[in-house]
Protein backbone atom coordinates (compact mmCIF):
# COMPACT_ATOMS: atom_id res chain seq x y z
CA UNK A 1 0.00 0.00 0.00
CA UNK A 2 0.93 3.02 -0.79
CA UNK A 3 1.52 6.39 1.40
CA UNK A 4 -0.98 8.24 0.58
CA UNK A 5 -3.11 5.01 0.24
CA UNK A 6 -2.28 4.79 4.13
CA UNK A 7 -3.00 8.24 4.61
CA UNK A 8 -6.49 8.68 3.35
CA UNK A 9 -7.51 5.50 4.79
CA UNK A 10 -10.61 6.45 7.01
CA UNK A 11 -9.11 4.91 10.03
CA UNK A 12 -5.98 7.11 9.58
CA UNK A 13 -8.38 10.37 8.99
CA UNK A 14 -10.50 9.57 11.73
CA UNK A 15 -6.99 9.09 14.16
CA UNK A 16 -5.74 11.91 12.76
CA UNK A 17 -8.99 14.06 13.47
CA UNK A 18 -9.42 13.16 17.26
CA UNK A 19 -5.50 13.83 17.67
CA UNK A 20 -5.83 17.43 16.12
CA UNK A 21 -8.95 17.67 18.58
CA UNK A 22 -7.77 16.31 21.51
CA UNK A 23 -4.70 18.86 21.03
CA UNK A 24 -7.09 22.09 20.57
CA UNK A 25 -8.27 20.92 23.60
CA UNK A 26 -5.73 20.81 25.51
CA UNK A 27 -4.19 24.25 23.85
CA UNK A 28 -7.31 26.11 25.00
CA UNK A 29 -6.82 24.23 28.75
CA UNK A 30 -3.45 25.67 28.55
CA UNK A 31 -3.79 29.09 28.16
CA UNK A 32 -7.69 29.52 29.94
CA UNK A 33 -7.01 31.31 32.75
CA UNK A 34 -7.93 29.64 36.34
CA UNK A 35 -11.60 29.28 37.26
CA UNK A 36 -12.63 30.84 40.50
CA UNK A 37 -16.19 29.32 42.60
CA UNK A 38 -18.79 32.45 41.99
CA UNK A 39 -21.85 32.96 43.50
CA UNK A 40 -24.06 32.34 40.48
CA UNK A 41 -21.50 30.80 37.81
CA UNK A 42 -23.87 27.56 37.65
CA UNK A 43 -27.20 29.15 37.62
CA UNK A 44 -29.04 29.39 34.57
CA UNK A 45 -29.51 32.61 32.99
CA UNK A 46 -32.99 33.78 32.00
CA UNK A 47 -32.80 37.37 31.16
CA UNK A 48 -32.12 38.07 34.92
CA UNK A 49 -35.44 35.98 35.99
CA UNK A 50 -35.00 33.12 38.76
CA UNK A 51 -35.93 29.96 37.15
CA UNK A 52 -35.67 26.83 38.55
CA UNK A 53 -33.87 24.18 36.28
CA UNK A 54 -36.23 21.31 36.67
CA UNK A 55 -39.45 23.98 35.74
CA UNK A 56 -38.96 23.93 32.24
CA UNK A 57 -41.77 21.51 30.63
CA UNK A 58 -40.47 19.19 27.67
CA UNK A 59 -42.93 18.97 24.25
CA UNK A 60 -42.85 16.59 21.51
CA UNK A 61 -45.52 17.81 19.47
CA UNK A 62 -43.60 18.84 16.97
CA UNK A 63 -41.45 15.42 16.17
CA UNK A 64 -44.23 14.03 13.91
CA UNK A 65 -44.23 16.98 11.81
CA UNK A 66 -40.23 17.19 11.74
CA UNK A 67 -39.84 13.17 11.28
CA UNK A 68 -42.50 13.46 8.08
CA UNK A 69 -40.29 16.31 6.90
CA UNK A 70 -37.45 14.48 6.77
CA UNK A 71 -38.72 11.28 5.47
CA UNK A 72 -40.18 13.20 2.65
CA UNK A 73 -37.28 15.56 2.19
CA UNK A 74 -35.35 12.28 1.93
CA UNK A 75 -37.76 10.62 -0.31
CA UNK A 76 -37.16 13.51 -2.83
CA UNK A 77 -33.92 13.50 -2.98
CA UNK A 78 -33.25 9.60 -3.50
CA UNK A 79 -36.03 10.10 -6.16
CA UNK A 80 -34.63 13.36 -7.54
CA UNK A 81 -31.03 11.70 -7.90
CA UNK A 82 -31.88 8.16 -9.25
CA UNK A 83 -30.32 7.93 -13.24
CA UNK A 84 -31.86 7.00 -16.08
CA UNK A 85 -31.05 4.22 -16.20
CA UNK A 86 -32.49 2.39 -13.19
CA UNK A 87 -35.34 0.67 -12.60
CA UNK A 88 -38.91 2.43 -12.94
CA UNK A 89 -40.67 0.28 -11.17
CA UNK A 90 -37.94 0.27 -8.04
CA UNK A 91 -38.33 4.30 -8.01
CA UNK A 92 -42.31 3.99 -7.30
CA UNK A 93 -42.05 1.72 -5.01
CA UNK A 94 -39.34 3.68 -3.00
CA UNK A 95 -42.48 5.96 -3.05
CA UNK A 96 -45.24 3.66 -2.37
CA UNK A 97 -42.84 2.89 1.17
CA UNK A 98 -42.61 6.87 1.84
CA UNK A 99 -45.90 6.71 1.89
CA UNK A 100 -47.08 4.05 3.50
CA UNK A 101 -44.85 5.57 6.07
CA UNK A 102 -46.11 8.51 6.26
CA UNK A 103 -49.43 7.15 6.49
CA UNK A 104 -48.37 5.16 9.84
CA UNK A 105 -47.31 8.39 11.10
CA UNK A 106 -50.52 10.26 10.65
CA UNK A 107 -52.26 7.67 12.05
CA UNK A 108 -50.49 8.18 15.63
Amino acid sequence: MTAAGVLYHPATVVALAMLCGWGMYALGRALAPASRVVGGKLKTYACGEHVEADAFPTAYHLYHAAFIFTLLDVVALVIGTVPKSAITWLAGAYIAVGLVAIVILFKD
